[in-house]
């Protein structure tokens, strides 16, 4: 330890450049009679002159003062006070007789020498408590729309789950019929030798280069960029405080080092390559496929349903200019009317699900029918039966 009250290590931990230092600093205790801040080493109150008794607890804050005088550390490091059994007052180890009622030290118990454990709830190192921060209450508007919110909400959420019968009248209705296909065509396509799908009747090839390969070809001198490690400085982490019993506290940190990366520049030796290209056959070739070709569509309103004229062909091995049907979709709209109500809504969906056939096919116009609505005017279903 030297002469300012700091203990230095070496690398202890084996880490890198990792010193360990300690230091006394001063702490505090609360009187219990006037709740005064009072440093450490009074032995009475600075502010009502009650005496420092066995129930007063020592704390220690961050930033506190670190003891250098010769004096004071010697007295720090002299162990702790010990309490008269007579008064209950506190007296400094070297102290034979209490400085309180003059009662002999060997009647007396010493103060306990203990670490002090962290994130305790309250200031670091001791038993001063914190004041609770008060919350901000929430502002009488922003409850206000909350609840207005919520309460528009839960009025939704009872609406939907409500179903009204009602009586409909069917006023249009439009139907859409579609068909994608496909022809069976001779295509000309190109690929590399290997790779030309079976029943490809081939037209022409020709080399070409299909990559390029490095090749080593020599050396050269160039500019390398690297990074290196600098040391730019050093931080202090606490690593633990030990309440002397005193007034005064130990207290040990980590000195890390930090660092930050440079860029530096080297001049290098190293291998140099050219690029050699590599050769393969393309191949250009004719192939009979199936190729999307436009789509067909029926519609219609007042009509049935029909499906539109596609153009199929029924061989089982295609011939080049069959056509084939690849999928089918069939939309169903139907508008309608509340009986007795002027404003028409649009069909397309009864629990949640597409209009069919055959519930396109009995919704004709100005037919009327049974009706399911939600609370919120929305169309649930309708009764076929």
């Amino acid at each position: 330890m030297n002469a300012n009250g700091q203990k230095k290590n070496g690398n202890d931990d084996g880490n890198d450049g990792i010193r360990i230092i300690e230091e006394i600093v001063e702490g505090f205790w609360d009187c219990p009679n006037c709740n005064a801040k009072n440093s450490g080493s009074a032995q009475q109150c600075e502010a009502c002159g009650a005496i420092r008794s066995e129930n007063v607890k020592f704390y220690v804050e961050d930033g506190a003062r670190v003891i250098t005088d010769t004096k004071e550390l010697e007295a720090a490091r002299s162990g702790p006070d010990w309490i008269c059994a007579f008064c209950s007052n506190m007296s400094p180890a070297a102290s034979p007789v209490c400085t309180g009622c003059g009662s002999a030290r060997s009647d007396g118990k010493k103060r306990e020498v203990k670490e002090v454990l962290p994130d305790s709830g309250k200031k670091a190192g001791g038993n001063r408590d914190e004041p609770p921060v008060p919350v901000k209450p929430a502002p009488l508007w922003l409850k206000a729309g909350c609840g207005v919110i919520a309460l528009l909400l839960l009025i939704l959420t009872f609406l939907s789950c409500q179903e009204k019968p009602a009586r409909i009248e069917i006023t249009a209705n439009q139907w859409v019929r579609t068909i994608e296909r496909a022809e069976y065509k001779t295509v000309r396509e190109d690929n590399w030798a290997g790779e030309v799908p079976s029943g490809a009747r081939k037209v022409s090839s020709a080399r070409q280069i299909r990559s390029h390969k490095d090749v080593p070809d020599g050396f050269e001198t160039v500019d390398e960029n690297y990074y290196e490690k600098v040391k730019v400085g050093e931080k202090r982490v606490e690593d633990g405080k030990v309440d002397l019993g005193n007034g005064r506290f130990q207290v040990k940190y980590r000195v890390v080092p930090e660092y930050k990366e440079e860029k530096r520049t080297r001049r290098v030796r190293r291998q140099k390559y050219r690029k050699e290209p590599v050769y393969d056959e393309k191949v250009t070739y004719d192939i009979d496929r199936w190729v999307p070709i436009a789509e067909v569509k029926n519609q219609g309103t007042t009509a049935d349903p029909q499906w539109p004229e596609s153009g199929a062909s029924n061989n089982v091995v295609p011939r080049v200019g069959d056509i084939s049907e690849k999928s089918k979709a069939e939309v169903y709209t139907v508008k309608a009317r509340k009986v007795g109500e002027s404003a028409e809504f649009e069909i397309k969906k009864l629990r949640d699900k597409p209009l069919g056939f055959e519930q396109f096919m009995k919704l004709r116009v100005n037919t009327q029918w049974e009706a399911i609505f939600s609370g919120l005017g929305d169309l649930r279903d309708i009764k076929f039966q």
